[in-house]
């Protein structure tokens, strides 16, 4: 069997118990990128950053993610798997050291940038070594599925650590967590595989070094405009300017040099499958509108005063729907695999009922019971969605070209990304304020609203002991809260409102191309028919 080119003979017997520790491995790879999302607004008040700094400092390590994957699929096939995945582990706590010791965001920046890198080199090694371990009709599905579920939960699994942690000592502790994880994942290695591979080494042909650093520069002058150009009014300001330049030329060099190569890093040919390019459409969509879990999570915080502990606690219920719904969707699609469009259309359904939830019923007194119906089918949707938008782009092009697939949809998965940051952002800003505008005209001096609103504050106030004025002045101030909270509910519920909008056309349009489908298939099948009664 194909595994025992990897694990030695005593832990090779036992595959079940080598899936889980592989799945351990994946995840203390994926847990050093991921984590980064939990204690943001620690490393904002330490470096002294503004937040799309360290937006962007999240995403640089996103880049090397991305960039890296062409070129892992060819160095895991020529070096020792266990040699492999030891340095690259070793790098990897090393670079979690440096982060606990540098205190320059620049500097920071880069080791990110290289933790992006390693995390590639291994999950993408993972991958691999997973699919070994499975069946050959399963391998594709049931390793895709393991994969990207525990990419879309790592950050909430590790969350749950983090959450415990660092409210009660310092935020550095977490690489502490990190570097213990990565050092159980270099013990785990030792015992999995084996010294020396049983199989020779696939020999390292020419790697387009030129092409990537290509894509590394580009991608991330592309990263710096998304994440700041909506703060520097795009266009306006000389740096946004330059670096969309600078982005379009990069990416436009690094894309024809694939069209000339023999061995590029991506096979742009994939593009002409049809059914690829509507699968990468799903998924810059999905993706697109994925993220609006974020304002539940943030409205949880900020509007009814969770802590981060009750935060994860909810982001649970999302970790749970993801699961449920993956295996939903691995036993559905081996029992037929003509399930897929249907398993499309539950998606997007769930996530519309998902985005009309948070339209409708999002107020400022929602219970924990209350935030979790929309957080489940959040990740219940996610689950049905990812998994077979993977698949049909997978489907659908040549078998040699799936690293080529895997990598585009990364691409994909980081575009979506970057629009989402900039998108939900510039969004923010217009109804917030249109919104604010709109409170504020009928809070005018003599207003009956504003009158009502003040003199119960001052009674309330009054009764606690608060002289006239300093009732006044803290009711000017409550109003001004409750203003701001209100303005923000309503914005919130507008970008759902537009999630829900964005969701259906994709639902009316899945039914639509179904629909199309089975005319052209009733259409090629009725001349045979025909003539087989003649």
């Amino acid at each position: 069997m194909e595994q025992t080119i990897y694990f030695n003979n005593r832990i090779g017997r036992h595959l079940g118990l080598v899936r889980i520790l592989l799945l351990l491995v994946l995840f203390a790879a994926i847990a050093q990128f991921a984590s980064f999302g939990i204690i943001q607004a620690h490393v904002v008040s330490f470096y002294g950053a503004q937040s799309e700094d360290i937006t962007f400092v999240f995403q640089i390590a996103y880049v090397g993610i991305i960039a890296t994957l062409p070129i892992m699929f060819r160095m895991v096939r020529f070096f020792n798997t266990r040699s492999y995945l030891l340095t690259a582990f070793l790098i990897g706590i090393l670079l979690n050291i440096g982060c606990l010791f540098v205190h320059d965001l620049v500097v920071f920046s880069v080791l990110r940038f290289f933790i992006g890198i390693i995390t590639a080199l291994i999950a993408g090694c993972m991958l691999i070594v997973i699919f070994s371990t499975l069946p050959a009709a399963k391998s594709t599905l049931v390793g895709v599925s393991l994969f990207f579920s525990l990419i879309l939960t790592g950050g909430l699994i590790i969350g749950i650590g983090a959450s415990r942690v660092v409210p009660g000592t310092d935020w550095t502790a977490l690489y502490d967590i990190l570097i213990s994880l990565q050092v159980i994942a270099v013990l785990l290695c030792l015992l999995i595989f084996k010294p020396k591979p049983a199989r020779k080494p696939y020999p390292l042909y020419q790697i387009d070094w030129f092409g990537y650093c290509l894509f590394i520069f580009g991608v991330a002058a592309a990263a710096f405009v998304m994440i700041y150009g909506p703060k520097r009014y795009w266009l306006a300001d000389p740096d946004i300017r330059n670096a969309m330049i600078f982005a379009i030329i990069m990416i436009t060099l690094f894309l024809y040099r694939q069209t000339m190569l023999k061995r590029p890093l991506i096979d742009l040919s994939v593009f002409g499958s049809g059914k690829f390019i509507v699968g990468i459409i799903l998924m810059l969509v999905f993706f697109g509108i994925k993220d609006t879990i974020n304002f539940i999570y943030g409205y949880s915080a900020s509007v009814l005063g969770w802590s981060s502990k009750d935060v994860v606690n909810a982001g649970l219920f999302n970790v749970a729907g993801v699961i449920i719904a993956t295996f939903i969707v691995v036993k559905v699609i081996l029992a037929k695999k003509q399930n897929l469009p249907k398993l499309l259309l539950a998606g997007f359904a769930i996530m519309f009922i998902y985005h009309a939830w948070g339209y409708l019923y999002l107020t400022p007194d929602l219970s924990f019971a209350e935030i979790c119906i929309p957080v489940f089918l959040q990740g219940f949707a996610s689950g049905l969605l990812f998994v077979p938008i993977s698949i049909l782009c997978l489907a659908s092009i040549p078998q040699n070209s799936t690293t080529t697939g895997i990598t585009v949809l990364t691409y994909a998965r980081f575009t979506a990304t970057l629009n989402s940051i900039a998108g939900f952002y510039t969004l923010q800003l217009h109804y917030n304020q249109q919104y604010k505008e709109s409170f504020l005209g009928k809070l005018v001096p003599g207003s009956e609203i504003l009158s009502q609103r003040q003199e119960l504050y001052k009674v309330f106030l009054a009764s606690r002991g608060f002289t006239p004025g300093e009732a006044t002045g803290i009711s000017n101030m409550l109003i001004a809260k409750t203003l701001g909270i209100q303005s923000q509910l309503l914005t919130i519920r507008a970008i759902f409102l537009m999630g829900a909008i964005i969701t259906a056309t994709a639902f009316v349009i899945l039914i639509i191309f179904a629909v199309i489908n089975k005319i052209k298939a009733a259409r090629a099948s009725s001349p045979t028919l025909s003539g087989s009664i003649r």
